[in-house]
């Protein structure tokens, strides 16, 4: 397994890990409360509040993430052909 599926694996069970936390927190904190925003003043539920502000937390963080991990316009990746000894290192990673 090459380092960059273990590092995908590992965020993903983290992620599964906060989820499940998330879920368990907000179940046990469902009652109403008062959020004050500005001049105004809703009372919503405080596991949806929390889960929504997970999901927003998770939303900019993907589009941090894509956006850092792109490449600019005008760059491109070069790809060198890979010697036939590298060749097959790559194919049984795979």
């Amino acid at each position: 397994m090459t380092v960059l599926k273990k590092k995908v694996q590992f965020s993903f069970w983290v992620f599964i890990a906060l989820t499940i936390l998330l879920v368990i927190f907000s179940v046990q904190n469902s009652g109403a409360i008062e959020v004050k925003l500005l001049f105004w003043k809703p009372n919503v539920s405080l596991s949806i509040l929390l889960i929504g502000t997970f999901l927003t937390g998770l939303i900019t963080g993907a589009l941090y993430a894509y956006k850092r991990f792109l490449p600019e316009k005008g760059e491109y990746i070069e790809y060198k052909e890979l010697p036939p000894e590298d060749k097959s290192k790559v194919e049984k990673d795979i």
